[in-house]
């Protein structure tokens, strides 16, 4: 009986997250998980913009991770200065909406300096 040769193939390693935010609870569905954090999450997303300008890195990646309905689930979220624009059109209207806005002026001067750090 012959041996088959090894399969020897060479893995790229899955980069580390910046930031892994781990978000513990009993969520009937996404939903019901996406209700109870958003504000966890949009201010999780704010910190990695805010941390952008220190970093020699091109992006930071958010790792969300939770047990929704009994059964793991993660999602990676990458940001990089060149994507500021996200901070007004997606992460601000959460702020608005909430009435926080000293939140919202911390959002326009952090998008006015990653936009001008890049020109």
């Amino acid at each position: 009986m012959s041996k088959s040769p090894e399969n020897k193939t060479t893995r790229k390693r899955k980069k580390q997250p910046d930031t892994i935010l781990s978000l513990d609870g009993s969520y009937k569905d996404f939903n019901d998980f996406y209700g109870k954090n958003k504000d966890t999450i949009y201010r999780s997303i704010l910190t990695i913009f805010k941390e952008l300008p220190s970093t020699r890195k091109k992006s930071l990646t958010l790792m969300v991770t939770a047990k929704i309905r009994g059964l793991e689930w993660d999602t990676e979220f990458t940001f990089s200065k060149t994507e500021a624009n996200l901070l007004l059109r997606d992460v601000m209207p959460y702020f608005e909406q909430t009435e926080d806005y000293e939140t919202c002026s911390e959002i326009i001067n952090l998008h006015k300096s990653l936009t001008n750090s890049l020109n």
